[in-house]
């Protein structure tokens, strides 16, 4: 009877336990069948229904052998629809929870991509170190390279290097870029600060070596400019600033045609239009140019750049201060000051004024608006002065609009009345609560620097000072001027340094001459945009009699005096590196650094 009874809780055992193979088996099947189609999903593109089906996978299904590939093809999908963050997660996620799956090194290999993409470079790097697959040795190495090149901030470069002082990739792409850096700025600081540190050799870079600065007779100029017209009517042109620098550049060539000097003009309508300016360009008279002038707007500007650099013709843009335009490219040109020489000349200003000054324990104070060209100025400044006085900016602010301008200024005046008053312990105790707060010590400050042109800005830091009782030296922008943002008490109270690169002496003879000459052709007194295409006609077109169609193999550090504006000056730099600085002085404005005495040239 035993017996029996055992054979039969045998039998039930064993059934129960076919039916729960068998639910296993179909359970698995099913999530076979519903992964493969998810994968094909993938594999055919269609990327969001692909993430939808793996993130259903990951919710319901138990963890077998393929829960870690759901999870990877999940990250796929979420990268290739967009969602970059996602997909850094989940790959991430992969790492921690499935470290003995076989596939790791592809996870690491997208995870590194990730972490470039979010400008985590030494994350990424140490991941790419991290893969031991031999097979991925060439795709690692091709990823580095693809997005270290991209990398222009050499400071980022060297703290890879100084983390990872065995990867050759990274200490080639670095000098590479540090030698292209010198002969764009002729600073060999860094070169000679890698030579020392890494006990090496850099070959200086030259792009111009092999190329010969041809004298000619006559020079053909190529003007790419937006016109907007259907024949070559330039009076019917839509944007009279155009017009105006057109203007100035044919008012030119006639003085430098009297001076000897033949230019053949091309003018050129890129409508604005990328698709337009791309057909001009495909043209085979434009590889015979030797100077393009133009495009003004940034969707056909990087067209011509690249065109230029590849048929090494030199081209200028008359208007823009976009030191972008000009990077890494040797025959690219801006006439006017880059925005990073705004920043450079400040902290000149500021460096000199401390050490003329003998001041020891200098505080300096940056005050910046939300726009870019601010956010740059400012942060480029900053790091010059930090580099240069070893210690961090005493007060680095950014203030986006009225209500945080008028929020941060009502505290410092608050805080300001309390220090005026007579206080109990009770108020002092609060009282070094705000100071801990704000440790700055407003009455100490010595140096202003405020690139910004945002009118409630500038007041609120300019009148800082005559609330607070003192006379820091404050560097600020022409515009101010020219928008009257400042009262004359403000001009004669405090030490007030202007950027102008715009500024221009009316009492020069040769500017009486341009405005009637000017006159004369058009019926209409001469704009900014015409006296800025005037002086680059006339400085680009000696500049080609001088030295030839590569005038850049011969410029000098020198500078040039202006016919209309104070100068010009390049060196090895591709923006104009002349900045006057303006001074309120016995009630008028004076320029404070004039040309006399550092290599002044005549055109």
């Amino acid at each position: 009877m035993q017996k029996t009874n055992n054979q039969r809780q045998y039998f039930l055992i064993t059934f129960f336990i076919g039916l729960l193979s068998v639910e296993v088996i179909a359970k698995r099947s099913l999530l076979f069948e519903s992964y493969t189609q998810a994968k094909k999903l993938y594999e055919t593109a269609h990327y969001r229904d692909a993430q939808a089906q793996f993130a259903h996978l990951k919710a319901t299904e138990q963890v077998s052998s393929l829960t870690p590939y759901i999870h990877f093809y999940y990250g796929l999908s979420a990268y290739y629809q967009g969602e970059k963050k996602l997909a850094s997660h989940s790959f991430f996620e992969i790492l921690e929870k499935f470290p003995l799956w076989n596939k790791q090194d592809e996870v690491r290999y997208w995870c590194a991509i990730c972490s470039f993409e979010e400008a985590n470079c030494i994350e990424a790097l140490a991941l790419m170190a991290s893969i031991k697959s031999k097979e991925m040795a060439q795709a690692v190495t091709a990823l580095k390279k693809h997005f270290l090149k991209k990398i222009d901030n050499l400071d980022l470069l060297q703290t890879c290097l100084e983390k990872f002082p065995n990867d050759t990739l990274v200490r080639k792409i670095l000098y590479k870029k540090a030698a292209c850096h010198a002969y764009m700025t002729e600073d060999r600081s860094l070169i000679n600060q890698l030579e020392s540190r890494y006990n090496c050799s850099i070959n200086l870079y030259d792009p111009l070596r092999k190329l010969r600065s041809k004298k000619k007779e006559s020079y053909a100029v190529a003007v790419l400019l937006p016109f907007f017209v259907e024949e070559f009517d330039y009076e019917a042109c839509k944007d009279q600033f155009v017009i105006e620098l057109y203007q100035g550049i044919k008012l030119a060539l006639e003085l430098l045609k009297q001076e000897g000097i033949a230019i053949r003009l091309f003018t050129f309508d890129t409508k604005k239009d990328p698709a337009v300016t791309a057909e001009l360009l495909s043209q085979e008279a434009m590889k015979a140019m030797d100077l393009i002038i133009g495009p003004l707007y940034p969707a056909t500007i990087p067209l011509v750049a690249a065109f230029c650099k590849e048929y090494k013709i030199n081209f200028v843009n008359p208007i823009s201060t976009n030191g972008e335009i000009i990077t890494g490219n040797p025959f690219a040109f801006l006439f006017q000051p880059s925005l990073e020489t705004y920043a450079e000349q400040a902290s000149a200003l500021t460096l000199r004024d401390i050490e003329d000054k003998a001041i020891e324990e200098p505080v300096v104070a940056v005050f910046y608006g939300s726009a870019k060209e601010d956010v740059l100025q400012a942060h480029r400044y900053k790091e010059i002065l930090e580099k240069n006085l070893g210690k961090a900016l005493d007060l680095f602010v950014q203030l986006t609009n009225r209500t945080e301008i008028e929020a941060f200024f009502s505290r410092v005046n608050q805080e300001k009345k309390e220090e005026n008053k007579a206080i109990d312990e009770e108020e002092a105790s609060e009282q070094e609560n705000e100071q801990e707060k704000n440790p700055i010590a407003w009455e100490k400050i010595t140096h202003i620097y405020l690139p910004s042109q945002h009118e409630l800005l500038v007041a609120s830091v300019v009148s800082l000072p005559l609330k607070l009782g003192i006379r820091p030296l404050i560097i600020g922008d022409e515009q101010w001027i020219k928008k009257e943002l400042l009262t004359l008490h403000h001009l004669e109270k405090l030490p007030i340094l202007f950027l102008a690169p715009g500024y221009i002496d009316f009492n020069k003879p040769a500017l009486a001459k341009f405005r009637e000459a000017f006159f004369k052709q058009t019926a209409k007194l001469p704009t900014q945009q015409s006296y800025i295409g005037y002086e680059m006609m006339f400085f680009f077109g000696n500049m080609l009699r001088t030295y030839g169609s590569y005038f850049q193999k011969e410029w000098e550090p020198m500078h040039y005096d202006g016919i209309i504006f104070q100068g010009v000056c390049y060196g090895k730099c591709h923006a104009n590196q002349y900045i006057p600085v303006l001074k309120f002085v016995e009630s008028k404005f004076t320029v404070k650094n004039d040309l006399g005495g550092i290599g002044l040239n005549k055109y």
